[in-house]
């Protein structure tokens, strides 16, 4: 056994680990390996198995709205009359679009929703394609900014919005 090594005072001695530690650390790799080959192969429940389970699960919590078509025949919003997506769509407006608008419609940086002057089309479709496309500088009346493109939000959720607005604002027609 070699001596131990003194560094500033400190004696730094060679010694083994005690006995119970490595049992502990071969016990921890054995029982590893086990855990390992007990669930990839002989286990009834592999991993697709249980992503199936979780997606089952998943839809009996939050069942599947009907999907929107983004474009009904005459363009005319299929949520306006909605009561639980209108209330969705006062949500959704508070949280993104009232930061331009305000938060009752009236208008801020963005033109007013509720009077009744349209500067970009009041019917529903055209409605629509100015949220989902938004205002460019080439489109821009009046004097007023632009507004950006909210694609990202979702058919649905844009016309929710309109049913919401629709509720506040009876010059936001169906169609021509």
């Amino acid at each position: 056994m070699k001596e131990p090594k003194e560094v500033d005072g400190i004696f730094q001695a060679d010694n083994p680990m005690p006995t119970w530690w490595k049992l502990v650390w071969l016990i921890s790799i054995i029982v590893s390996i086990g855990y390992v080959a007990y669930f990839h192969w002989y286990s009834e429940w592999p991993q697709e198995v249980a992503f199936e389970k979780e997606v089952a699960e998943h839809e009996a919590q939050f069942p599947a709205k009907q999907a929107v078509v983004a474009n009904t025949e005459d363009g005319s919003n299929p949520y306006r009359d909605d009561a639980v997506a209108i209330k969705e769509g006062e949500g959704t407006y508070k949280q993104i679009c009232s930061a331009c608008h305000g938060p009752t419609a009236e208008g801020a940086v963005g033109p007013s929703l509720v009077d009744k002057d349209w500067i970009h089309g009041n019917t529903d479709q055209e409605v629509f394609n100015n949220i989902m496309k938004g205002i460019g500088p080439e489109r821009q009346k009046l004097n007023r900014g632009g507004m950006p493109a909210w694609e990202g939000l979702g058919a649905e959720k844009v016309y929710a919005v309109m049913a919401w607005i629709a509720t506040k604002n009876s010059s936001l027609v169906k169609a021509k």
